[in-house]
């Protein structure tokens, strides 16, 4: 009994530590974030590279960092409710806040005085011994409150402010929220915010070239993975909820191994639908506009069965290099790549494609599941912006394309200012210019992916994947 006591304070102990570590790692990733732009997956991986840190703490640290940028405004919101008014906090005991306040809120996982107790710990490890004492009873008060209270805070209401209710109850920027309830309503934006809080599942795009879907499925399942094929997207696998506790086995499929393989790509069902739009099996040269990181580019090339030619375009030569090693590691042999402003650049070259695809710069609200940063980094002011470059590579690339040649806009967005906004105002300046049908060219999706313009839609909480648009145009002959 003594020994079988001592083992399990050992492992306890062992948690602890591991949850400690994670959680000054976190800590370290969300001060990074309060005072950069950079994105939240780009300082994430930095610190996985600094500390070194093993398989399942990984894991309590993505779940930490993205779930705390995620829940920001509510935990803040909460959090307020505790503070005395005019208190200001520094970044560094703001953010300790939100670590123990997203656990308590958000994490069933570990227990609420351990929560507490390590938040409090996090607040004082950097002090001198006996440092301090001060701190620690202030974050242990708010923390307890938040343990006794949080959940059951009465927002403001639904009904006559639905803005505020949304934007603290759900954690989005209120100005956002308040555009979604002016252009699309509040069934519409409560669905959409709820979805886009939850965890996106790890899709993959399987290259058909090398391999089939089902012996994808098949190997992954030999080492406890649970994999199913895409409902949506026919190249397409999705993984099963229980398939990240198998990386963790001591089997030969990690995931580092998986997402190293030369016969899957890793990419959302929704972007694996467009590229279908320009028809690649019919095609012998297309040109993509913005193709880092190379998704689209090498799934056509694999649609064009790497015969013909695709020239991928994008504005630097590190977007080119990542490409170029995308293009390596799948086998797209009939790319070339060169390095250009689209907006702008000469594009006679462009002259004999068949089709071309311009996968536009854009906010990435659709991606929200994914990205929880952008709904935080984003204004309306740089919307516009964006929607003035989407026009310009749009008219740019209008001017070299041949009669009869096809042109494929798309975002990752489900903003209509840059997405059917964009194509109308370009449908008016050019009327040489006219929209196919996407239905056409997409015969299995639901029918509720298509407009009634014929545009390509998704919505997270409407179909399960990424939101994202897509317009095909022919230039008549």
């Amino acid at each position: 009994m003594e020994l079988a006591r001592y083992r399990n304070r050992k492992r306890r102990n062992l948690a602890l530590s591991r949850m400690t570590n994670a959680r000054k790692v976190a800590l370290a990733c969300l001060l990074t974030l309060s005072h950069s732009s950079a994105s939240i997956a780009s300082v994430v991986d930095s610190a996985f590279n600094r500390w070194k840190v093993a398989g399942r703490e990984r894991r309590l640290i993505n779940g930490l960092v993205y779930g705390v940028i995620r829940w920001q405004q509510q935990l803040d919101w909460v959090l307020d409710q505790f503070i005395n008014p005019g208190f200001e906090l520094d970044a560094r005991h703001r953010n300790i806040l939100r670590l123990g306040a997203f656990q308590l809120l958000h994490l069933d996982g570990i227990p609420a005085h351990a929560a507490i107790f390590e938040t409090v710990q996090l607040a004082t490890s950097h002090l001198p011994r006996g440092k301090g004492r001060k701190t620690a009873g202030f974050i242990n008060a708010v923390l307890r409150s938040v343990q006794r209270e949080g959940a059951t805070l009465t927002y403001p209401q639904l009904e006559t402010h639905p803005a505020e209710h949304i934007a603290f109850s759900l954690s989005y920027p209120t100005w956002l929220v308040q555009r979604w309830l002016e252009t699309r309503g509040v069934s519409w934006t409560l669905a959409f915010c709820r979805a886009s809080n939850q965890i996106a599942p790890l899709t993959l795009r399987v290259n058909t070239l090398l391999t089939k879907r089902e012996d994808v499925c098949q190997s992954l399942a030999a080492n406890g993975i649970v994999a199913t094929a895409s409902e949506i997207a026919p190249d397409g696998i999705a993984f099963g909820h229980r398939a990240t506790t198998a990386f963790d086995s001591t089997g030969e499929e990690t995931l580092k191994d998986i997402l190293n393989r030369r016969d899957i790509y890793v990419q959302d069902e929704s972007a694996m639908l467009v590229p279908y739009l320009l028809s690649p099996a019919d095609a012998t040269f297309i040109v993509d506009l913005c193709a880092s990181p190379g998704g689209k580019t090498t799934h056509l090339a694999r649609l064009m069965g790497n015969a013909g030619k695709i020239v991928a375009v994008d504005i630097s030569a590190e977007k080119i290099a990542l490409l170029q090693k995308n293009c390596r590691r799948v086998g797209a042999r009939n790319v070339e790549t060169q390095v250009m402003d689209a907006t702008k650049a000469d594009l006679g070259f462009m002259r004999q494609a068949d089709a071309v695809l311009i996968d536009a710069p854009c906010s990435g609200f659709g991606t929200l599941r994914r990205h929880p940063d952008i709904r935080w980094n984003k204004t309306l002011k740089q919307l516009r912006a964006l929607s003035e470059i989407q026009y310009s590579l749009l008219r740019n690339a209008a001017q070299h394309i041949k009669p009869g040649g096809v042109l494929v806009y798309s975002t990752c967005s489900i903003e209509p200012i840059e997405n059917e906004a964009v194509v109308q105002r370009f449908l008016r300046d050019f009327p040489m210019w006219t929209v196919e049908n996407a239905q056409q060219f997409l015969p299995e999706v639901p029918p509720s992916i298509i407009t009634p313009q014929g545009f390509f839609q998704t919505f997270p909480h409407e179909h399960g994947v990424d939101g994202a648009f897509a317009a095909r145009l022919r230039k008549k002959v």
